[in-house]
């Protein structure tokens, strides 16, 4: 039996969190769920997880002093760290401060995002092509967790590619439209399910020594391009669908789109610009994974991930 750690899980209700968090309790793990909503996070915890395992905790990550008290609080050895927010810099840093001050943790599974943020050429790479600040913000944190000698754990660092999952957002768009309107160019993008996200995690946490200090990226070896992806959107629904019209701007037409589903005002601009910048990088240098890092991603799922296309297809036929 794997020994007992206590985890605090960031985003425990997201995508990543639904899958995590039963694993985890399936393997007899402590859990601490930081949430600004406890009825509804408790509200989506399985009705037969095991109480005394869990301590769900509202208030706001965003504040150290808080968070310090419940690391201290229960005792938190490890930390599961995803955060996805505007403020995610300061966000991350005072989370890391939060850490350090409680004195209590000793391993740490980050994670990034997919890419070599760590070789002096990676490094080069990430800065000179990369100007979307929720991107950019991970190789600057990896770079933190490798030089500063004073934070004292050990991290393990996970770099998923583009999930699954966000293709069901252009569900409507496909059913009543016909088109895809997420703006993936023909370079290719590799594909990840959240679930084999949530498997490396919990490997990580289980496994602390074994995956400490290394970068894993998690997610298919094969990049797909926007002709693949609308061919098997096509072929999983039954319909035609084609990628959507960028217009003469080629990514204006999506910058604007995406800005209206976030509630448009600055906040709404600001996210539409910069996702538009991930998707340039995208379309200019394709994002994915080398055989070596997909060695070693199938060492630590202990598997091969899952499969992109079965689960279009699937995805696709239930919502015909």
């Amino acid at each position: 039996m794997a020994p007992q750690h206590t985890v605090l899980i960031t985003a425990a209700g997201g995508n990543i969190g639904t899958e995590l968090v039963p694993r985890l309790l399936a393997a007899k793990q402590k859990l601490v769920l930081p949430t600004s909503n406890a009825s509804r996070l408790q509200a989506k915890l399985s009705s037969d997880a095991d109480a005394s395992n869990v301590a769900v905790e509202e208030g706001s990550i965003r504040d150290p002093t808080w968070l310090q008290t419940i690391l201290t609080k229960h005792n938190v050895d490890t930390v599961f760290l995803c955060l996805t927010v505007t403020d995610e810099l300061m966000t991350t840093l005072n989370f890391f401060d939060a850490m350090k001050r409680a004195g209590c943790v000793h391993h740490l599974v980050y994670l990034s995002a997919c890419g070599d943020f760590s070789s002096p050429e990676g490094v080069r790479n990430v800065m000179n092509s990369c100007t979307a600040a929720h991107v950019l913000v991970k190789p600057l944190m990896e770079q933190k967790l490798a030089f500063d000698t004073s934070l004292q754990w050990t991290t393990t660092r996970l770099g998923p590619t583009l999930f699954f999952s966000n293709d069901v957002r252009s569900k409507r768009s496909m059913l009543t439209e016909g088109v895809f309107d997420e703006p993936l160019g023909e370079k290719g993008v590799s594909r990840v399910a959240p679930s084999d996200i949530a498997l490396g995690v919990v490997n990580s946490v289980l496994n602390p020594e074994k995956f400490a200090g290394k970068k894993i990226m998690i997610g298919s070896l094969q990049r797909f391009t926007g002709q693949d992806i609308t061919e098997l959107w096509s072929q999983g629904t039954g319909r035609t669908i084609r990628m959507m019209d960028l217009g003469d701007d080629r990514m204006q037409g999506f910058e604007d789109h995406y800005a209206s589903m976030v509630g448009g005002g600055d906040n709404g601009k600001a996210w539409g610009r910069d996702l538009r910048l991930m998707y340039e990088a995208f379309f200019a240098q394709g994002f994915g994974m080398s055989e070596e890092d997909y060695m070693l991603e199938v060492e630590l799922l202990g598997k091969d991930p899952e499969d992109y296309v079965a689960w279009v297809k699937e995805t696709g036929n239930s919502w015909k």
